[in-house]
């Protein structure tokens, strides 16, 4: 609807220019936003103070010359008014709502399916967990968000690819197996020496017994058994990753190793371009690469003084193979400690000729997990943290994943147990899909009174007159324009707040029944019910439709 307004804004400009009413200018950016206040009417603009610059005329004065020529669009107002110190307010006529429950109920799971992002090739990388431990809740977090992103900017016309970068080239792998080897050892010999950055959950032991029972460690020397250990935990450990992920609902087109980077000679390569362009320099031993002049605070090292290559000089190939796979836009999903990386990693790549803006960077801050009152920080078989498979067990995929998307990612996250397990208004995922469950509850009945939706709602729809009615549909009005709006600020919690919402509208409805019977979905009157019918097949599908991009299952009984 927003959309409908701003051409018809945007054709009555350009009538008042061609009549000479305002000075022919570039249109200005302005917005149409929907007023807090209901009185207001249903949107409003700031259009003529936009515009009272360029014009050097007072904005109300502009604003009282749209008016008069907006007027004449009778078929879309039932109001216009000047307000404040110029805007416009408006108030649409009803059956402009009832044009948009039409679309909904006739397009159904494609209603809000737009092509925004043109095919634009988009790759989104997140969780990346190293594969040495169990996945936690904060990496839940980090899943549910770039799942659900994905999900959207799918819908919204993006040829979109998800990617899971393995970390299983560095140090972090021989301290796995180190870690596998010690607790072998210990089953021996108690006192063997544990390595003291190692990794000590339960789950260590786990792998020792899975390790052993593979291979036999005993006949190996030291070093090849650490080896073999490391190997084999790895594989073990990344095939519970995606096991639990894709429980959670959350697969990958692209499982990427950094080993690649090394064997594939890509980072060697990576380095001559960056050689070739003056873009190193040696110092103290070390290579170095120029980020200074692109914004970073320093330069950077990329192979030490013992020959061993930096983190840094992974990334930096690892990105460019992204820009080099045909990608447009990166979008990457980091824990919030890696704020301070974003300038370096947008510095080399400016480095290398490539814009800052091909690279999104969102920050996921941690989680904190609540049950009984008590924040809860230990996993029996992690040790130090709470498992994204422990906290599924507790409440399923769905809570988990509907709480994750309650809060803005750079946001932290209390997650409370307690209140995601009750099956009341309070609890937001129970909330949400009741709505959804009454919808079809709603149908269910009607169907035993012999009730059935024609084919097309033409004729039905002008019966719906209730302020609650109305607020309906202009939320269904609001749903498109949101997707788009959550894929240019990567926002996909905004998706959760909206269906909160909807559900409470719905709900509040629903609830006049109780009190009016006249207000009763189904009641005596079949025309009436009719229109309410199709009314609650446009909320149930854009409950359903809102729900499934995020992951999230729509039940019918609760």
């Amino acid at each position: 609807m927003k959309k409908k307004l701003r051409q018809i804004l945007d054709s009555t400009l350009h009538t008042c220019f061609e009549k000479g009413l305002l000075t022919s200018v570039p249109p200005p950016d302005y917005v149409i936003e929907v007023p807090k206040n209901a009185n207001h009417g249903h949107f409003a603009t700031n259009l003529p103070m936009a515009l009272s610059g360029a014009q050097k005329k007072n904005p109300r004065e502009i604003a009282t010359i749209l008016m008069e020529q907006l007027q004449q669009r009778k078929d879309i107002f039932d109001g216009i008014d000047v307000a404040g110190p110029g805007f416009i307010n408006f108030l649409l006529k009803p059956d402009q709502w009832h044009q948009v429950l039409r679309e909904v109920v006739t397009k159904r799971q494609d209603y809000g399916r737009n092509d925004f992002g043109n095919s634009d090739k988009v790759l989104v990388e997140f969780v990346s967990a190293n594969p040495t431990g169990p996945l936690h809740i904060g990496h839940g977090r980090g899943a549910a968000l770039g799942n659900t992103l994905c999900r959207i900017l799918s819908f919204c016309g993006y040829h979109v690819s998800s990617e899971f970068y393995i970390n299983d080239a560095g140090q972090q792998i021989r301290m796995l197996g180190e870690s596998i080897y010690s607790r072998w050892r210990q089953w021996d010999d108690p006192e063997y020496p544990f390595p003291e950055s190692g990794y000590r959950g339960n789950y260590i032991a786990e792998l020792a017994r899975a390790v052993s029972k593979q291979v036999d460690l005993s006949n190996m020397q030291k070093e090849e058994a650490i080896s073999t250990c490391a190997r084999i935990g790895e594989q073990i450990m990344l095939r519970e990753i995606k096991e639990d992920l894709e429980r959670f609902r959350v697969p990958f087109d692209t499982w990427f190793s950094e080993k690649r980077l090394h064997t594939e000679g890509i980072i060697a390569k990576t380095l001559r371009e960056l050689e070739k362009g003056g873009h190193l320099f040696t110092e103290e031993g070390a290579l170095w690469i120029k980020t200074r002049p692109y914004g970073d605070d320093k330069d950077r090292v990329l192979r030490k003084g013992d020959g061993q290559l930096t983190y840094f000089a992974s990334d930096i190939s690892y990105h460019l193979d992204k820009r080099q796979r045909g990608f447009s836009w990166a979008i990457n999903l980091w824990g919030a400690d890696h704020h301070g990386y974003i300038p370096r990693m947008k510095a080399a790549l400016k480095a290398n000729g490539i814009s800052e803006k091909w690279l999104s960077v969102m920050l996921i801050q941690l989680v904190k997990l609540w049950k009984g009152g008590k924040e809860m920080k230990m996993s029996k078989r992690a040790g130090s943290y709470v498992t994204l498979k422990e906290l599924i067990d507790e409440v399923g995929v769905d809570a988990a994943r509907f709480v994750f998307l309650t809060k803005h990612h750079d946001s932290p996250l209390d997650f409370d147990i307690d209140l995601v397990k009750k099956q009341d208004s309070d609890n937001p995922v129970y909330y949400v899909q009741y709505a959804h469950a009454r919808t079809c509850s709603i149908f269910r009945k009607a169907e035993e009174q012999g009730l059935r939706l024609p084919r097309h709602p033409d004729g039905f729809l002008a019966l719906l007159t209730l302020d609650e009615e109305i607020s309906l549909m202009r939320m269904m009005a609001e749903f498109p324009g949101l997707l788009e709006e959550i894929c240019k600020s990567l926002e996909p919690h905004r998706l959760t707040y909206f269906l909160t919402d909807f559900a409470a509208v719905f709900h509040r409805y629903f609830n006049l029944g109780t009190k009016f019977p006249e207000h009763r979905i189904v009641s005596v009157n079949r025309d009436l019910s009719l229109a309410r019918l199709f009314l609650a097949q446009g909320v149930q599908q854009i409950i359903a439709t809102g729900l499934d991009l995020m992951g999230i299952e729509s039940p019918e009984k609760m």
